[in-house]
């Protein structure tokens, strides 16, 4: 049964709707001034309400004062056909002024409700897996899931890289092609992600819905390529850039957010070669630093990779989890 949401002087639950996309951009903005987490664009959220992951009208929850104003924004994010597992990710969000413990308790039994209401009503044999993503300022919500039986399961390490260093250069290996990444078809290039985080630890793959759907508001082409095999593509890297967070973070940045080669390729230097030209990209455009994040423990030697590129940790983020058996 879902939890009946806290009365709140002033505050009417209800589902999210799209009109709500700024006043949940100003809310991640509240946020963001003391977890520095992230903030999205209002257009950004607006693309979440055609994702596949979520139904806005059953997977939401937001609470919204009679000025509009949104003071706590919750999303019940599913991933399709799972292998094995059920997985469930949060897009939560709660008002640092708003952080009684009746709310943030109601807040995680919520979405977790919700995550077992989805996966019931479509496979309750499987194991659901709730995962939550804690940044190093947010003490408090740590607490409250290792209370509420949640451990961690992955060390995802942010990685930054000074642009004003010498970056160097990288060719393309003789029979291969560097391509914009825009010009790859979506079935191919979905095909070589999933090929390539097959053996990355609670690695899903996506469907051609989720790819599609993802949102491209800030995406970089300038910085985002393909290594190509003849016609084929067999390596790539995705870049974005968010403007939003500069001023607050005293910095710009470019975000190296996929890098991903297929296993048939791998040990070619492709990676190097990519992640060297999306850095020449953002430095060519003015960046200060690029930045990326990658599983402390990932399987392909990454880490090794970008910290010879020069890139250093700057921080990291946990992977909280909680596992909820299926019925059989």
């Amino acid at each position: 049964m879902m939890p009946p949401p806290p009365t709140i002087d002033g505050v009417v639950w209800r589902a999210a709707v799209a009109d709500d996309a700024e006043a949940i951009e100003e809310l991640q903005a509240a946020c963001f001034a003391v977890d520095d987490t992230f903030i999205e664009t209002a257009a950004e959220i607006a693309d979440r309400f055609e994702s596949p992951i979520a139904d806005a009208d059953t997977d939401t929850l937001v609470a919204v004062r009679s000025d509009g104003s949104i003071v706590a924004s919750l999303w019940c994010e599913l991933v399709p056909n799972p292998v094995g597992t059920w997985k469930v990710y949060e897009d939560n969000y709660i008002h640092p002024e708003y952080r009684t413990p009746q709310i943030c308790e109601f807040a995680l039994r919520w979405w977790i409700e919700r995550g077992a209401q989805r996966t019931a009503g479509i496979d309750p044999a499987l194991p659901v897996r709730y995962h939550q993503h804690v940044y190093p300022k947010q003490e408090a919500h740590r607490d409250l899931l290792v209370a509420n039986g949640f451990t961690p399961s992955m060390f995802l390490d942010e990685l930054r890289r000074d642009l004003a260093e010498p970056i160097g250069t990288a060719e393309v290996p003789s029979g291969f092609r560097l391509v914009p990444f825009d010009e790859v078809p979506s079935v191919e290039a979905l095909a070589v992600r999933n090929d390539a985080f097959r053996d990355h630890r609670g690695s899903q793959p996506w469907t051609i819905e989720m790819w599609e759907s993802r949102s491209m508001e800030m995406h970089r082409p300038d910085a985002s390529f393909a290594v190509m095999d003849g016609g084929r593509p067999v390596s790539y890297v995705m870049c974005a850039a968010y403007p939003q967070e500069w001023e607050k973070r005293g910095y710009s940045e470019g975000w190296i957010e996929g890098v991903g080669t297929a296993r048939s390729h791998r040990g070619r230097g492709f990676a190097s070669l990519l992640v060297t030209r999306a850095m020449t990209a953002f430095r060519d455009a003015g960046l200060e630093y690029a930045t990326l994040g990658v599983d402390s423990e990932n399987p392909t030697g990454a880490v090794g990779i970008y910290e010879r590129l020069g890139f250093r940790k700057v921080r990291r983020m946990v992977n909280y989890t909680l596992t909820v058996e299926g019925v059989n």
